[in-house]
Parts: structure tokens; C-alpha cells; sequence
């Protein structure tokens, strides 16, 4: 796989996974909002740029458009769950809480590469049928 194919990729996954946890994490003004969104988008771009080279396998193994379905529903999901989980404990503002508002969209992250690039979608996909005993 050469440069261009995994750097697109990790470029709009990375600015799409940025807008999502830097617009849900808590902000005071419209800079500090922006501020997150660029802090992310250089936090994921590399890191999925870095996914997608080390697990090229995987990746082309589905259409990309698969995985990136999957990526942005759940990166959306665990993200908001989880930032919004912190946002209900400890509140929206104070020096503990954007930590750990930070971590969680992290946390975020981490749930979208395992179900994208680590077999999640495949293992929820596949207790799923287990559970409703269906067969696909």
C-alpha cells in the first residue's frame, strides 16, 4: 500500500473523528471549541494514518466504505456516551473535569479503531446473530 491511499483516508477520518469529539467536549467560547477540533484532528489524523498502514490487511479485507461506516457510527456513539457521561458526573467545567472530558473523547476514539481496525464490529456483529439466533 503506498502513501496516498492510507494518508487520504487517515486525513478525512481523522478531520471527521476530530469535528466529532471536539464539538462534543465542552467549550466556552467558539476558539476554545476550534481549538479542540484542531487538537484532535492532530491527535487522530496520525493515529489512524498509523491503523490503517499497520493493518492494510484488515482494512482492504471490506470495502473501505464499510469500515468507514463503522468508524463514524461508532466513534459518534461512544464519544457522545461517554463525554456525555462525564459531562452528567462531574459537570460541564473545572480543571478535573476537562480531563477526564478529554480522556473519554479518547476513550471514544479507541472504541471506533477497535470495532474498525481490531474485529469489534465483527464480534458485536457476530453475538448478535448469536443472540437472536438468526443465521446470516
Amino acid at each position: 500500500m503506498g502513501f496516498g491511499h492510507p494518508a487520504s483516508w487517515a486525513l478525512g477520518l481523522g478531520v471527521l473523528a476530530g469535528a466529532i469529539a471536539g464539538t462534543v467536549v465542552p467549550s466556552q467560547t467558539p476558539a476554545e471549541e476550534l481549538r479542540h477540533v484542531f487538537g484532535f484532528v492532530l491527535i487522530f489524523g496520525p493515529a489512524i494514518y498509523a491503523l490503517i498502514t499497520r493493518r492494510d490487511e484488515y482494512w482492504t479485507s471490506k470495502h473501505p466504505y464499510l469500515r468507514f461506516i463503522v468508524f463514524t457510527v461508532s466513534m459518534m456513539t461512544a464519544t457522545v456516551l461517554l463525554v456525555q457521561l462525564v459531562v452528567l458526573l462531574l459537570g460541564d467545567f473545572g480543571v478535573v473535569a476537562r480531563a477526564v472530558e478529554f480522556l473519554a473523547a479518547v476513550a471514544g476514539f479507541v472504541v471506533a479503531a477497535w470495532m474498525t481496525f481490531y474485529g469489534g464490529a465483527e464480534a458485536v456483529w457476530d453475538e448478535f446473530l448469536e443472540r437472536t439466533d438468526t443465521n446470516w
